[in-house]
C-alpha cells in the first residue's frame, strides 16, 4: 500500500547537498529494505518448462506478442531508490520495485481484468499460480511478494527517511 510522505524529495536534495554521507546511508537502508522483495519475487516467476509452449521463443516467428524467457524475466526484476517523475496527479514515488520485461509484466498481471480468458485458464491449469493483492495492487510475483511482506519494506523505507530527516535537523541545529 502506498504511503504519502511530504517533503521527501526536498529532504533527499538537502541530504545530497549538505550531508552526502548521510544520503548514501539512507540509500543503503532503502536498498536493504527492497532487496528481499526483488529476490523473493524472482522465485515466483515460472521456469521455461512451466509456461505454455506457444509463449516460448520460436524460430522464424514473425509474431509481435513477447516470448517468455525465465532468465530474461528474472533478470528484469529490480528496484529503484531514486524519485520518479510526477504522474498526472502530481504524485511521485521515492522508491519502486519493477520488472522491465514485457513478458514479466504480462505474467504479473494476466487475469486481473479477464480471469476467464483462454490464455489465463491454460496457464493456470499448467502452473496453478494464484494472484494476491487487491484491485490495482494484485499480481502473481511482485505484488504477491509485497503482499506477503506485510508492509515491512514500506515501514523500513519510511523509517530510513525519518531517521535521515532527524539527523539532518540535528546537524542543522548544531551548526546554529
Amino acid at each position: 500500500m502506498p504511503a504519502s510522505v511530504k517533503g521527501g524529495i526536498e529532504l533527499r536534495k538537502a541530504l545530497r547537498k549538505f550531508s552526502p554521507d548521510l544520503a548514501k546511508e539512507t540509500q543503503q537502508k532503502m536498498s536493504g529494505a527492497l532487496k528481499p522483495i526483488t529476490k523473493s519475487a524472482k522465485g515466483y516467476f515460472p521456469d521455461d518448462s512451466s509456461v505454455l509452449s506457444g509463449w516460448l521463443p520460436r524460430e522464424n516467428s514473425q509474431s509481435r506478442f513477447p516470448t517468455y524467457s525465465a532468465r530474461q524475466v528474472k533478470a528484469g526484476v529490480g528496484f529503484k531508490t531514486s524519485p520518479s517523475k510526477p504522474n498526472r496527479r502530481g504524485f511521485r514515488s521515492l522508491a519502486s520495485v519493477f520488472n522491465k520485461t514485457a513478458a514479466g509484466a504480462i505474467y504479473e498481471t494476466m487475469g486481473r481484468k479477464t480471469p476467464s480468458s483462454v490464455f489465463v485458464q491454460n496457464q493456470n491449469n499448467k502452473y496453478g499460480q494464484s494472484m494476491k493483492g487487491n484491485g490495482k495492487m494484485e499480481g502473481r510475483a511482485l505484488y504477491r511478494t509485497y503482499e506477503e511482506n506485510q508492509g515491512k519494506a514500506r515501514e523500513a523505507l519510511l523509517e530510513a527517511i525519518k531517521i535521515a530527516a532527524d539527523k539532518l535537523n540535528a546537524t542543522a541545529k548544531a551548526r546554529g
